[in-house]
């Protein structure tokens, strides 16, 4: 934006140097070099009529003038100050508020109070101060004075024409930065590839660690199914003592392998106690009345039963809760 300022303001010189020659050519560099927002001079320099300024004798005062204001600081007018154009204090003014810029762009050594007060030839800090803050105000630095520290801190100026000889410099500057930038992005690209690839093992590894714990998981709901399954079985053999099963065709009753155990160890029995029950017909589970006089053993079922007295005990007494 003040770029654009600045170039507005010498707009009015570039249009009167089309037709302005001689004495009316370094009439209008004076006159340029002294208005008010005008701080870029380079597009004036470039001018046919103020380019033939530097074939005259007394024209080329007023076209090194220019160059100072354009491309160079006080401290160049002073060194030449025989061979140029003297100067009004607006000229002085102004020169010494472009060197600013000059100065700030060489390092903070040189914003020192004391040493800008011997560069510039100012006589006392008030002048340094009003110095500075008039460029400020005129938008040519953005800057704080530090009256304690005795210095001026800068954040920022404005840009300055470019003198023909200093261009391979910028170019090489440039270059330099751009090779610097390469590099500065080549490294980002290298730790952005070693972030996905740990990325990548991390998943990697979630993904193999899932996969175990689902298989552990399914290996122990197996197992925990097997074992209930064992269970019940288990479960089921032992609910009743003796269980009496009509076998088909026989008359028997059977007592299965779990009630026999519960029995043994519950001491209906011992080892040696026995039961023996001799076939006989489907008729055998009937009871039949005895006769008047029948001897004690003319039963009509032939079967012998031997068993002993606790076995027909827990037998009886089951069957006659039933």
């Amino acid at each position: 934006m003040a770029d654009e300022q600045y170039l507005t303001s010498l707009q009015p010189f570039i249009l009167l140097a089309k037709s302005a020659t001689g004495r009316a050519a370094a009439d209008l560099v004076m006159q340029a070099t002294a208005a008010p927002g005008c701080f870029v001079f380079s597009e004036l320099l470039e001018m046919p009529n103020i380019q033939a300024l530097a074939n005259t004798g007394d024209g080329r005062r007023y076209y090194d003038l220019l160059k100072v204001f354009a491309y160079g600081w006080y401290g160049d007018y002073r060194d030449n100050a025989p061979n140029l154009p003297p100067l009004t204090p607006a000229h002085l003014h102004k020169l010494k508020q472009l060197s600013l810029i000059t100065l700030s762009s060489q390092g903070p050594q040189n914003l020192t109070y004391p040493s800008l007060q011997r560069t510039l030839d100012l006589p006392s800090t008030r002048a340094l101060e009003d110095l500075t803050i008039s460029a400020i105000y005129a938008h040519l630095l953005v800057a704080k004075l530090d009256t304690k520290a005795s210095r001026i801190e800068v954040s920022s100026t404005a840009g300055r024409d470019v003198a023909p000889e200093e261009v391979p410099d910028m170019i090489a500057t440039l270059k330099n930065w751009c090779r610097q930038c390469e590099d500065v992005l080549g490294d980002i690209d290298e730790q952005v590839r070693c972030v996905q690839r740990e990325a990548v093992a991390k998943k990697r590894a979630a993904d193999e660690y899932e996969r175990i714990v689902a298989g552990r998981k399914e290996i122990i709901k197996n197992e925990e199914k097997g074992v209930g399954v064992g269970g019940g079985g288990g479960g089921g053999g032992g609910g009743s003592i003796a269980t009496a099963v009509q076998a088909a065709g026989k008359g028997k009753r059977v007592i299965s392998e779990g009630d026999e155990n519960s029995i043994r160890g519950s001491g209906g029995w011992g080892e040696d106690d026995e039961m023996e029950i001799d076939e006989g017909g489907p008729f055998d589970g009937v009871a039949t009345s005895p006769t008047v006089g029948a001897p004690a053993g003319g039963s009509a079922n032939t079967s012998k039963r031997r068993t002993k007295k606790g076995l027909g005990g827990i037998l009886g007494g089951r069957h006659g809760r039933r």
